[in-house]
C-alpha cells in the first residue's frame, strides 16, 4: 500500500465515529479529535460524536439521549454487560439514519463494542458501507468485528492477529499521531525558570507519571512504591515524584502521602498544559506491563524527555533507540533503575532524538499514511471478505 493518497480521486467521504466525544476525554477520544482535525481536506471527514460544541462536519446522531436511556434500562445480558456497552448500541441505532443518508465510501470506529454492532448490521445487508476497525484496546483476534479491514496502531498486537491467524492483508499498521509542536523541549535557561515557578530545585530529579487512570493496569500505585524505596537516603530537595492524573482517586492519594509526604505531588492539568510537565520533568516513567499505543509516552519522547517504559515487545517497539525499558513486573527493578539514573550527570542521562521520534510519529509523517489507508480499504472492501465473518454479540465483545 503506497504512503501516498492516489492522484486523481476525489477525496473520500468518510464517517469518523467516536462515541466518547463530547461527553470523556479518554485516549480514544482525543487520537479521533486529532484525526478528524488533521485529515480534513485531504478527506472528506464527518465526525459523529455524542455531545459538546458542533462545529463544521460534526454531528451528533438524532434522538441519542432519548434512545440511549431506552436501551440503559432493558432487563437482560444481551444488551449490554456494562453501560459502555449499552451506550454503544443506542448509539449505532441511533447512526443508522445518518449513515444511509450521507452516502459515505467508509465507516472509521474504533469504540469495539460499537463496531461489533456495525459489523452485525453489515451482516444482516443493514449497512453495506465498508467498516474500518482502530484496534486500540488489546483485543484477542478471536473477538474481531466483522470489519472490511483491520487498523492497528502498534506492531505487536498486528504480530499477535497473524500469529492467530488473521491474513496480514487483512490489516494495516499505522501508529497514532502527536502535534510534535505542541511539546517543544526548553532551552536550559526558560526551563530553569519553569522550575522555579512551581518551587522545584535545580538538583532535584523530577519523576513524571501522566496517567487518566490511576489504578488498574496503569499501576501507578507500582510507581509509587518503588520510588518509596529511594528515601530516606536521597535528600527531601533532591527527588520528587509529580503524578498528573483525576486526583479524586483517593487510595492513589492516601498511598502516595504514605510513603512519599511532600515529595510527591498529585494534580490534574488540561491537555494544553500537559507540555509545561513534559518540560520541567527529568523523567516520564510509565508502569504499565501493557499498552495498546502510549500517547503520553510518544508526547513526552517529542519533547526531549527521557522515557523509562516496561521491557517488552510493544514497547520496545514504541521508544525504539528512543527510550529506555527495565522489568516493570520485578519489584525493586525499577528502583534500582532510578538509583542509577540519579548517580548519572544530567548532561550524561540518555536522551530521545527529536527529529527520530517526529520523523515517526508526527501527524505531518503520518496524514498521508491515513489518506492511503482509507483509500485502500475502501478499493478493497469488494474484494475481500471481512476480517471476522461470525462476529461475538455485543454482550461478549470486551
Amino acid at each position: 500500500m503506497s504512503s501516498r493518497p492516489a492522484t486523481g480521486h476525489p477525496a473520500p467521504r468518510v464517517a469518523l465515529i467516536s462515541v466518547g466525544i463530547g461527553r470523556v476525554q479518554r485516549g480514544f477520544e482525543r487520537y479521533f479529535s486529532d484525526l478528524f482535525d488533521v485529515l480534513q481536506g485531504p478527506v472528506a471527514l464527518t465526525l459523529f460524536k455524542s455531545g459538546g460544541e458542533r462545529g463544521a462536519h460534526e454531528r451528533v446522531p438524532a434522538g441519542l439521549r432519548l434512545v440511549t436511556a431506552l436501551v440503559r434500562r432493558l432487563p437482560g445480558r444481551w444488551w449490554g454487560r456494562t453501560p459502555y456497552h449499552r451506550d454503544c448500541l443506542a448509539y449505532a441505532i441511533c447512526l443508522l439514519p445518518a449513515l444511509w443518508a450521507g452516502r459515505f465510501e467508509l465507516i472509521h470506529c474504533i469504540d469495539p463494542p460499537l463496531a461489533a454492532v456495525l459489523g452485525r448490521l453489515r451482516g444482516l445487508g443493514l449497512m453495506r458501507t465498508p467498516l474500518l476497525f482502530t484496534e486500540g484496546s488489546l483485543m484477542p483476534a478471536s473477538y474481531y468485528p466483522s470489519a472490511s479491514h483491520i487498523h492497528h496502531v502498534g506492531q505487536a498486537a498486528m504480530a499477535a492477529a497473524i500469529a492467530a491467524g488473521v491474513p496480514a492483508s487483512h490489516m494495516t499498521l499505522v501508529p497514532c499521531g502527536v502535534h510534535g509542536e505542541r511539546f517543544p523541549p526548553l532551552e536550559p535557561q526558560a526551563r530553569e525558570r519553569l522550575r522555579q515557578r512551581h518551587g522545584v530545585a535545580p538538583q532535584c530529579l523530577v519523576v513524571l507519571v501522566v496517567s487518566a487512570r490511576m489504578r488498574t493496569h496503569k499501576r501507578v500505585d507500582h510507581v509509587i512504591d518503588e520510588v518509596a524505596q529511594l528515601l530516606p537516603p536521597t535528600p527531601p530537595d533532591e527527588l520528587l515524584l509529580w503524578i498528573d492524573g483525576h486526583p479524586e482517586e483517593a487510595e492513589i492519594d492516601a498511598l502516595a502521602r504514605s510513603r512519599l509526604g511532600a515529595r510527591c505531588r498529585i494534580g490534574h492539568v488540561g491537555t494544553d498544559e500537559v507540555a509545561e510537565l513534559y518540560q520541567l520533568a527529568d523523567l516520564l516513567v510509565h508502569g504499565a506491563l501493557e499498552e495498546s499505543f502510549g500517547l503520553v509516552i510518544v508526547e513526552a519522547m517529542c519533547a526531549g524527555l527521557p522515557v523509562l517504559v516496561h521491557d517488552s515487545p510493544h514497547f520496545r517497539w514504541l521508544v525504539g533507540d528512543d527510550g529506555q525499558t527495565v522489568d516493570m513486573a520485578q519489584p525493586g527493578a525499577l528502583a534500582d533503575r532510578l538509583r542509577a539514573w540519579r548517580r548519572l550527570a544530567p548532561g550524561d542521562r540518555p536522551r530521545p532524538d527529536l527529529d527520530r521520534v517526529r520523523a515517526r510519529f508526527d501527524w505531518r509523517a503520518l496524514a498521508q499514511d491515513y489518506a492511503a489507508l482509507y483509500r485502500h480499504t475502501i478499493d478493497g472492501a469488494s474484494r475481500t471478505q471481512p476480517v471476522c465473518a461470525t462476529p461475538p454479540s455485543p454482550e461478549h465483545t470486551p
